[in-house]
């Protein structure tokens, strides 16, 4: 039996060890909440929760399951023959191939076809950063250099992050099934078109992960011309959406550029999942900002509208793990986690309710 409440899933960004954490908690999730008719018909998130949340709206936890089982197995060229734009700071690593790779191997037509073609209630929201010099000058690998120093010391100290001042940070959400009166410069269509390079996109630290996208990679039809759709986008770049969004909910409530999608995305209930391991949700990677006191997140929590879940275990995988075995380990973890979870009847009736 259908559940008549509306549940949205936030998913947190943290790169591939915390993604791994946070897949085995969707997986077991998922298959619960369709088992019992109170499967999310919304998903967002930024990073690795962006790809998360798009395995929740493929509809079957399969797709989870067949993204980590594959990850880090990958069969990549040398690093003598990575084309430029796609290596590494160090010009060896490999990890955004395998990041490419995995989103074309788990996205295929069976896993779009459930994004696209079951129901036009499923709501998808990936988030990016857009990212554009004070100056109006190109973005240079010198610009990349500083944001890459910038992901490096985001769990420093505030008085020892690195925040460079010369840009122009601003959150781009690509949402699927858009209604076209929500379409703006800050709120894009998700399509089948520009799909796997948003979520490309939205994961992307630049130099640990090669160069950013421009914005012509992220058009979401092949009939629109190369020349930028909106003046903003002009020298900008994209990349990893947590630099300027990692949880939503200030932004959203607050912002005028998102309140309309706010309330075309609104949900009875929202489960957060959270790869902090004390459940902060700090609103960007920078983690200057923690929403916990927030008055809304205060007030969902209070009133059961809200239900927070993080780590309850030291995560193996790292930030950039490759390494299969680990990475299952860590999936297998999550699972576990859930299964404890799902054995308390607060967290049933939360997901169920």
């Amino acid at each position: 039996m259908q559940n008549s409440l509306s549940h949205c899933w936030i998913l947190d960004s943290g790169g591939a060890g915390r993604g791994a954490w946070q897949g085995g908690i969707i997986h077991t999730f998922m298959g619960w909440t369709r088992d019992h008719g109170c499967f999310p018909t919304i998903s967002m998130g930024a990073s690795a929760g962006g790809y998360a949340a798009a395995d929740v709206a493929t509809g079957t936890e399969a797709t989870v399951l067949k993204g980590w089982t594959h990850w880090g197995l990958e069969k990549i060229k040398s690093s003598g023959s990575v084309p430029l734009e796609l290596r590494s700071f160090w010009g060896l690593g490999k990890f955004r191939l395998h990041l490419i790779e995995s989103i074309r191997y788990v996205m295929e037509d069976a896993e779009l076809a459930g994004v696209f073609e079951s129901h036009y209630d499923k709501k998808l929201l990936v988030f990016t950063t857009r990212v554009r010099r004070v100056d109006h000058q190109p973005f240079w690998a010198s610009d990349a250099m500083r944001y890459f120093w910038k992901s490096v010391t985001r769990k420093l100290p505030r008085g020892f992050k690195y925040l460079p001042e010369r840009y122009i940070e601003e959150p781009v959400v690509f949402a699927t099934n858009l209604p076209p009166e929500l379409c703006s410069e800050y709120v894009r269509p998700l399509t089948r078109t520009n799909y796997h390079a948003v979520i490309e996109a939205s994961c992307l630290v630049p130099l640990a992960m090669g160069s950013p996208l421009e914005p012509s990679r992220l058009l979401g039809s092949k009939e629109l011309a190369a020349q930028p759709v909106y003046r903003g986008d002009r020298h900008a770049v994209f990349l990893d959406g947590s630099f300027a969004m990692k949880m939503p909910m200030r932004i959203f409530a607050n912002d005028p550029r998102f309140q309309p999608l706010t309330r075309w995305a609104a949900a009875d209930k929202t489960l957060v999942v959270c790869c902090d391991p004390t459940a902060r949700l700090w609103e960007t990677s920078s983690r200057l900002n923690c929403l916990n006191k927030e008055a809304g997140v205060v007030e969902a929590l209070e009133k059961n509208r809200m239900l927070i879940i993080c780590p309850d275990h030291k995560i193996e995988a790292s930030f950039l793990c490759h390494d299969n075995a680990k990475i299952m380990r860590t999936f297998r973890r999550g699972q576990e986690q859930a299964e404890r979870l799902l054995g308390t009847k607060a967290v049933r009736q939360f997901l169920g309710g």
